[in-house]
């Protein structure tokens, strides 16, 4: 029998519970195994490769800059592969992707000076290094943050549709308390058995761990199940003929992206990774800027994840009912809100802006990110959408942490990285409003 039948090693439909349920807990399982290789995962190792391999913060962003927005431009055609083969093979592996990214970064500054020494390349280390490192970010950024957390997302969004919200609102709440308290976790394992023993024990948790439990679980869609989506739940009154929540057109991935739309909730979803991703992966010396001791500025996470919870919750429902646009402008505040609290500085209000605003962007990413492809240009392509929609964010989470080594390095201060978020985000804020459902204009064609 082939491993990959969607009826090996168990039948979905003979579940003792509908098998929505099931693919909600482990797609969110999913989204949680990526966390090593999320900036949240990477930043607090940051200290430590500068120092085993002798590089400045300015390299090591830059490093990171290139090794990510190469993973994100290969997200594109990942997404593809999904569409073809389905999220279970695509979960396998990514998977193994990631272990063996995470072995590769535990010996990088082995590899790099064995590589140099049997090449006899002694007067270019320097270049081995940085260039190892960037290939190292590249390899668990692309399986980490881009394929694993895309097929986890995309396998949800295909088996949730009218509480599709609602799904990731859970899962968000589990994944943004998981991510907030990441630092400070990974922090604790990197100085209880090293920062070499810490990647290799991620590497061992993923595979054979999770690679195992997503073979089991993970199937692609509900129809290769002959499984109805939405766990059998009823669809809402009036849902049917609400042109928020009709699909009238599948959209290709060409057609996707001439829509306006698609540009702004993209933009938006970019910049506030570009945003909370510099701000994690340079938080110690952000603090330092801002006058706040390193245990100070960590502590931030965990209030801002428990309103991440809270957020997370209502935007789940509203993105049920309500149009999506309203939510993304929420985003947008969000993230103006935090860039507002570091321009301010020192002070009482500084921490609460912080908590609040990335409580917010936090609170809405997931739901929002899962919902606004899936309603907006449909399932068929959803693979090849995504693909770009990552990335933007990818793209977005690699220029950011260089882009503030550049404010620090120029100025001496990380201001005018904030004040250049606070501006961009208030534009977005206001293109929001503008940013409609398409499915809206074919229905109204269409009739």
């Amino acid at each position: 029998m082939n491993p990959w039948q969607t009826g090996f090693p168990f039948q979905p439909s003979r579940f003792p519970c509908h098998y929505a349920w099931v693919i909600a807990v482990v797609g969110c399982l999913g989204m949680l195994a990526s966390v090593p290789g999320q900036t949240i995962g990477v930043n607090v190792f940051s200290e430590k490769l500068i120092t085993a391999l002798d590089l400045t913060r300015t390299h090591v962003s830059a490093a990171y800059l290139i090794g990510t927005s190469m993973s994100g431009f290969l997200l594109p055609f990942a997404g593809a592969v999904f569409d073809r083969i389905g999220a279970r093979r695509m979960i396998v592996l990514a998977t193994i992707g990631l272990a063996l990214s995470l072995g590769f970064m535990s010996q990088i500054d082995r590899l790099a000076d064995g590589l140099a020494e049997l090449f006899s390349l002694s007067t270019m280390r320097f270049w081995i290094r940085a260039g190892a490192l960037t290939v190292g970010f590249f390899l668990i950024r692309f399986w980490g943050q881009g394929v694993l957390m895309m097929t986890s997302r995309n396998m949800i969004g295909k088996w949730w549709v009218a509480h599709r919200g609602k799904v990731f609102s859970f899962g968000g709440i589990a994944v943004a308390v998981c991510f907030s308290l990441a630092p400070k976790y990974f922090d604790w394992l990197i100085e209880s058995i090293g920062w070499r023993e810490a990647w290799l024990l991620m590497a061992l948790l993923l595979f054979p761990g999770f690679c195992v439990v997503a073979w089991l679980f993970f199937r692609d869609n509900p129809n290769e199940c002959r499984l109805e989506a939405d766990a059998g739940l009823p669809t809402p009154p009036g849902r049917h003929h609400d042109p928020e929540f009709r699909i009238v057109k599948e959209f290709s991935r060409k057609e996707t992206l001439k829509t306006f739309s698609f540009w702004v909730f993209s933009l938006t979803f970019a910049t506030q990774a570009a945003y909370f991703t510099a701000y994690s992966f340079h938080v110690v010396d952000v603090g330092v800027d801002v006058g706040m001791s390193k245990a100070a500025i960590l502590n931030l996470f965990l209030p801002s994840a428990i309103l991440s919870a809270g957020v997370s919750l209502f935007v789940g429902w509203a993105c049920d009912r309500w149009r999506l646009k309203y939510m993304l402008a929420i985003l947008a505040f969000g993230t103006f809100l935090a860039a507002a609290g570091l321009i301010l500085g020192e002070g009482s209000l500084m921490p609460a802006l912080i908590i609040v605003g990335f409580g917010l962007g936090s609170g809405c990413f997931s739901a929002l990110s899962g919902s606004f492809l899936p309603r907006f240009y449909g399932l068929k392509n959803l693979g090849a959408n995504s693909g770009v929609f990552m990335l933007l964010i990818v793209f977005g989470s690699a220029v950011g942490p260089f882009l503030f080594s550049l404010s620090r390095e120029l100025t001496e201060s990380y201001a005018s990285a904030h004040w250049t978020a606070a501006t961009i985000n208030l534009l977005l804020l206001a293109l929001s409003f503008k940013a409609n459902n398409p499915q809206r204009k074919w229905m109204e064609s269409a009739e």
